[in-house]
């Protein structure tokens, strides 16, 4: 039962007619390369990211970031396991229709397990450990070394399994810094989305 000395808060209704809009994504504080790496990392253990089953049809993973305001979904399962990555360029373009060409389907009926990148990819990650005490410098160096623009932070558990508890992203990362994100290059690249649980 509530403490009764709590009084409730000022309550209204939203008024019929009047728009209600979903939020923005929000931009981080500016930064510098001297900045606290942490500064810069989307963390997933204060903002859960947003998920997608793999049976999933691909117009909705598509919807589902539009809606969102992310460039990516992650695939997991019934065990909160990560199966793997589903970018915006996986659901536009020319590659849905080289996939369903392939598999002999029409492109709506193509799901996120036909496109997704699988965590068993070739690919890297950073871990938790390595960010502390890093700077925003040392994460730009990182992005540019591996050749992509998104990279996961993992962690590990008591089990010595891989905890996903976030992500850089370099078009984020340019906006705090003040400059503007990189976006040709990110089109190219963003299916090297890195999605692997390490090693």
């Amino acid at each position: 039962m509530p403490d009764s000395h709590f009084k409730p808060l000022p309550w209204t209704r939203l008024k019929r007619g009047v728009p209600c809009y979903l939020p923005k994504a929000a931009v981080g504080a500016r930064v510098s390369a001297d900045s606290p790496a942490l500064a810069v990392m989307t963390d997933f253990r204060r903002f859960a990211p947003v998920t997608i089953a793999r049976d999933a049809a691909l117009d909705e993973a598509s919807r589902l970031m539009t809606l969102c305001g992310v460039h990516y979904l992650l695939v997991g399962d019934e065990q909160r396991q990560l199966l793997g990555i589903v970018t915006e360029a996986s659901t536009k373009g020319h590659r849905p229709l080289a996939v369903a060409h392939a598999m002999g389907i029409r492109p709506r009926e193509l799901v996120v397990g036909n496109v997704m990148i699988n965590k068993h990819d070739d690919a890297e990650v950073v871990h938790l450990k390595d960010v502390d005490g890093a700077k925003v410098g040392n994460v730009v160096a990182t992005l540019k070394a591996l050749g992509t623009p998104s990279c996961l932070v993992v962690e590990h558990d008591e089990a010595d399994h891989h905890i996903l508890c976030g992500a850089f992203f370099l078009p984020q990362i340019e906006r705090q810094l003040g400059g503007e994100p990189t976006t040709e290059e990110i089109a190219h690249t963003f299916s090297q989305v890195v999605s692997s649980l390490g090693r």
